[in-house]
């Protein structure tokens, strides 16, 4: 049975102030308003149109006025739940607690078997979902690499490998455009049942990325448009980076960012009022002296944590961006500073879904056994998110009178019940070994861990006439 432990936000944490957030928005506004957005697209062109945005049908800009921006937000639900394939997988997005999931759509990944740096296939998306629905860390799964095997039907190879592999929800980032989404909501019916059961009680959702700067993708915006006439759950993504496709200052660059984030979730109230919408800004940086791209850099996480906020002003909810890290390899120094800061800042400002656990090298390269180190990662800011609880059964009072001065707390019933409570990092406190031979080193034990996880958990099976069903579905989306 696949298993969740959200991470419980006890402590209060913030990036931004209450002026800083209203600055932004206002920011946001007079962007929209004034300098507008690329919509490619003539049927979102059609309907900003019949609602009274200013469109230029030349340069097809859509410049949103501001008491239409407001109206349309307020049709958007600050909570609602994402579903998996079997109870116990929901997960209600209202702030309480932390999802977390897979980071997705890596290219390249390095063979468990050979060790060998090779493309990514399906059956890495397959193997994956296995390790996902079995870990409490990943709440629901990213594809985390592409199915480079399968030609441009690929996304929806990847997604019937995610649902065979975890009862877990699955967001797919990859897939875009009318016929492929068409097809992948066409799955997502057959996974829930029915269509209405789909809108109700989704398992599956969709992320759109934006195009930087104040831009959108057509099929992307398009195969949202699907999404959102569904009732189906659809987020936005804006990556501005610093210094080249936004300003370089993370004020500006949330500016930038949060503007093609709530244009896009605009068109879908308009679309279809109330339709589930979330939030999400993934910040880098430029280097100047090169013009490459930096993740592990502070302005990262601090743009990261501060649209969490940014999306709460809004009132839906948000998908943060977490670990993800430049370094190529788990065990190392850069990995164990880089991977820490938005893991724990995103779930202390509340976000509701985190994604990133995974991969390297910018989110290109899946190395399997990173994943344990990230899981490790994750649960220690669990348990640091759940603070300090002082009920009588913490303090234990009548246990410390019961021991008294130079006593020992060993043989105690309550030790013996709390103890189990205390998580124990399993990579960098392997249990000990009864012939006192070394443990494996860190590394090794992390490729054995993730070994037996493949061997012996088994997700719940889909049922045969689903798979054959999708299976009939990809056969028609391959014939074109």
């Amino acid at each position: 049975m696949a298993e969740i432990k959200p991470i419980e936000n006890n402590l209060k944490f913030s990036i931004l102030t209450k002026a800083q957030v209203a600055e932004i928005r206002a920011a946001t506004l007079t962007i929209l308003e004034e300098v507008g957005i690329l919509f490619p697209s003539p049927k979102a062109l059609k309907v900003f149109s019949d609602h009274g945005a200013h469109i230029d049908p030349d340069t097809q800009i859509v410049r949103i006025p501001a008491d239409l921006v407001l109206e349309a937000m307020s049709y958007a639900p600050r909570s609602y739940t994402l579903s998996g394939r079997t109870p116990g997988t929901e997960l209600l997005l209202d702030g309480s607690v932390s999802y977390f999931s897979t980071d997705g759509s890596g290219t390249e990944t390095i063979d468990l078997i050979t060790g060998i740096q090779r493309p990514s296939t399906k059956a890495d998306v397959a193997m994956m979902a296995k390790v996902a629905d079995y870990l409490s860390s990943i709440s629901f799964y990213w594809p985390i690499v592409s199915a480079q095997d399968c030609g441009a039907c690929s996304p929806l190879h990847e997604l019937e490998a995610s649902f065979k592999n975890t009862a877990k929800h699955v967001q797919s980032v990859t897939i875009i455009g009318e016929e492929l989404s068409q097809s992948a909501l066409r799955i997502g019916e057959i996974i829930a049942g029915s269509a209405d059961n789909l809108r109700r009680n989704p398992p599956l959702s969709s992320l759109v990325c934006t195009i930087a700067p104040l831009g959108q993708d057509k099929d992307g915006i398009e195969g949202a448009m699907l999404y959102a006439r569904a009732g189906v759950p659809v987020g936005f993504m804006a990556m501005p980076n610093l210094g080249s496709t936004a300003p370089a200052t993370m004020a500006g660059a949330l500016a930038v960012g949060n503007s093609e984030v709530i244009s896009a979730m605009v068109l879908m109230q308009l679309v279809n009022p109330g339709t589930p919408v979330f939030h999400s800004i993934l910040g880098s940086v430029m280097d100047p002296r090169s013009g490459g791209y930096i993740t592990g850099i502070s302005e990262k996480y601090l743009c990261n944590a501060g649209a969490v906020q940014i999306a709460h002003d809004w009132n839906v909810p948000s998908l943060a961006g977490a670990f993800s890290v430049d370094c190529p390899t788990p065990d190392s120094w850069q990995l164990g500073r880089d991977s820490v800061y938005t893991s724990l800042f995103t779930p202390l400002l509340g976000a509701e879904l985190v994604e990133g656990l995974g991969l390297l090298r910018a989110a290109t390269l899946l190395v399997p056994e990173q994943i344990l180190y990230d899981d490790e990662i994750y649960h220690t800011h669990r348990k640091l998110a759940e603070g300090i609880k002082t009920d009588s059964d913490q303090i234990a009072l009548d246990v410390i009178k019961s021991v008294g001065p130079g006593g020992h707390y060993l043989g105690q019933k309550h030790t013996r019940s709390k103890i189990r409570d205390i998580w124990l990092p399993a990579l960098t406190h392997p249990a000990p070994m009864l012939d006192d031979k070394p443990p494996l080193e860190i590394r090794e034990r992390a490729r054995e861990r993730l070994r037996k996880i493949l061997l012996e958990h088994e997700p719940d099976p889909l049922s045969q006439e689903i798979q054959l069903e999708i299976s009939k579905i990809l056969e028609i989306a391959e014939k074109g």
